[in-house]
């Protein structure tokens, strides 16, 4: 008897596994995938494309609905120019956890019909891979015994995936960021054609689009929300879900409430320094615990921390850090309508350029972003109509002791370039989108 229920208990899990299997992919039936799965064309998919040739693991992360599953399946409806469907599975451990190696069983006999171990390229997509328990070593183990398969995973936590496989997978993966979308593909999402030469002409458009794109935070599915349905939506289907769900899924925390609280206090105060024993006071709770849950949610991809720049690294890491949002359209969500404009942008900006520094001066002069090309260019944010000299006394202090000859400096509408002794600083509106890409030499994604 108890040999017989285990029997049938087995063949039900692999009737489950198989009917999973199926329904994740369609195109085994249809040769197609089905046009909703697919979307817009990302700028990133033509850079993922060119890798799929090379051995490694492409490996895919970002935050929950910022279009992982979409770019997924975008690579899938390119394989199926080019290849046999049935050489194509894609499989989601979102809900479901089945060991990988009885998928592949279920795979090659049902649908492969022969050996994994062909001569033909076979093409593995695992989405959501940080719900496997162990993920990265059962992967190392399917790379490293079929040399033909080429593995494409992708996670929505950044810990997850940076912890994880860096023995396990060292050398066997190429890693990209997916974030919801930037500017420029915002308005061609929302069919607004704009040329990006003349952006004079297209002032009031592109002051309108901005403002809308800050509260949508580029996330695809929000962009035909209203305000209301916006707000419910970022804090219920993402910000709750990644602190209630799944940080504690990872983490042993005591209160899931404590993260809540203190992406509540940045959202409110962008751009806060960090200084983890005052908060504990003021919250009651030990410092090394609000140090830690602040990397959880840094590490979840919510928060965005900045340090202050310093030729020497040590000596950033040493320094005070500020903490921002990682995403505008959490502090809309978030906070109150009463967060003013030039700290939303600031936070924006941030974001854009996908900054890691600020400066602050033993004297406590402060640039806003320091961006660290190969010599580090100082960007200041002063949302005003009109930007005085001594607006840009903390930027011409940097270029001067970093011996740099270049600056920005973001305002309302001044448009202009201004040259003092060797340096030249360029005074640019923030709806400049595409020339602030220019002079910095930042790519907007």
């Amino acid at each position: 008897m108890i040999i017989s229920q285990a029997i049938l208990k087995e063949k039900n899990e692999c009737e489950i596994i198989e009917m999973t299997i199926f329904d994740f992919n369609p195109w085994w039936k249809t040769l197609s995938v089905p046009k909703h799965y697919k979307g817009k064309t990302r700028d990133i998919l033509k850079t993922l494309i060119s890798y799929l040739d090379y051995r490694q693991i492409i490996l895919i992360f970002g935050l929950r609905r910022a279009g992982k599953t979409t770019i997924m399946y975008q690579l899938i409806d390119y394989l199926l120019e080019k290849h046999n469907a049935f050489q194509i599975m894609y499989f989601s451990f979102d809900e479901q956890q089945f060991d990988p190696e009885e998928l592949l069983n279920i795979y090659q006999t049902e649908i492969l019909k022969k050996s994994l171990q062909t001569d033909q390229t076979i093409f593995l997509f695992f989405d959501e891979i940080q719900k496997l328990k162990d993920w990265a070593n059962k992967i190392k183990l399917i790379y490293d015994r079929y040399p033909n398969i080429k593995i494409i995973v992708s996670g929505s936590s950044n810990l997850l995936l940076q912890s994880s496989i860096k023995e396990s997978l060292a050398g066997r993966f190429f890693e990209f960021s997916i974030d919801p979308l930037n500017f420029d593909e915002y308005i061609r999402f929302k069919g607004i054609s704009i040329d990006k030469e003349r952006e004079a002409l297209y002032e009031s458009e592109i002051k309108i689009q901005i403002q809308s794109y800050l509260k949508t935070g580029g996330f695809i599915e929000a962009i035909t929300f209203d305000e209301v349905v916006m707000k419910k939506y970022f804090k219920e289907s993402l910000l709750e879900r990644v602190i209630y769900k799944d940080i504690p899924e990872t983490f042993k925390i005591n209160s899931p409430h404590l993260l809540f609280k203190l992406l509540n206090i940045i959202t409110s105060n962008p751009g806060l320094y960090l200084d983890y024993k005052l908060i504990g006071n003021d919250l009651k709770i030990d410092q090394r615990t609000i140090s830690n849950y602040f990397n959880y949610l840094e590490n979840s991809l919510l928060l965005k921390k900045l340090y202050n720049y310093s030729k020497n690294q040590l000596t950033s890491e040493k320094k005070l850090k500020r903490m921002y949002v990682n995403n505008t359209a959490f502090i809309y969500a978030l906070s109150s309508d009463n967060t003013s404009l030039d700290v939303i942008l600031e936070n924006y900006f941030v974001c854009m350029f996908t900054a890691n520094f600020f400066y602050r001066s033993p004297q406590k002069k402060e640039v806003d972003i320091i961006l660290n090309k190969k010599l580090p260019i100082p960007v200041e944010i002063k949302f005003r109509n009109k930007i005085r000299h001594q607006d840009l006394k903390n930027t011409i202090a940097f270029m001067n002791k970093f011996k740099v000859n270049k600056g920005i400096i973001i305002s309302k509408d001044h448009d202009e370039i201004i040259n003092i002794d060797n340096l030249r600083l360029y005074i640019l509106p923030y709806w400049k989108y595409w020339s602030i890409l220019s002079i910095t030499g930042a790519s907007g994604e």
